[in-house]
């Protein structure tokens, strides 16, 4: 999913303390700035894109993104979701994220907009 501009603004007012918000790429070309007071309310945002990482050490991402082609071409790469969450419960997909069996310390809980997940 891609947040930008009032989207993000919106996604900052509804996060809760301590909570993070993630942008991953810039696809659309456009970026989009938020005013460092959103930070103030103990909120975070972090930031990762491909073409900065290649840009920060071309070798090293040449190399694993190697890796993951070759994981995927062997078939190595499996996804696993733990819960479907409506929406409206999106506060109860945090502590699944934390509590998951088999020793995993992340979980992928999807979240779905409308009443049913």
């Amino acid at each position: 999913m891609t947040v930008q501009g009032l989207s993000l603004q919106r996604s900052f007012d509804v996060l809760a303390p301590f909570g993070w918000i993630v942008i991953y790429g810039a696809a659309s070309g456009e970026l989009t700035s938020l005013p460092v007071t959103n930070i103030f309310a103990l909120k975070s945002v972090a930031g990762f894109s491909l073409i900065a990482w290649r840009a920060a050490d071309p070798e090293q991402a040449r190399r694993e993104m190697t890796e993951v082609a070759e994981y995927s071409t062997a078939g190595q790469l499996h996804t696993a979701v733990h819960a479907r969450l409506p929406l409206a419960e999106a506060a109860a997909a945090r502590p699944m994220s934390e509590h998951v069996e088999g020793g995993w310390d992340f979980a992928w809980v999807g979240l779905a907009a409308g009443a049913a997940a």
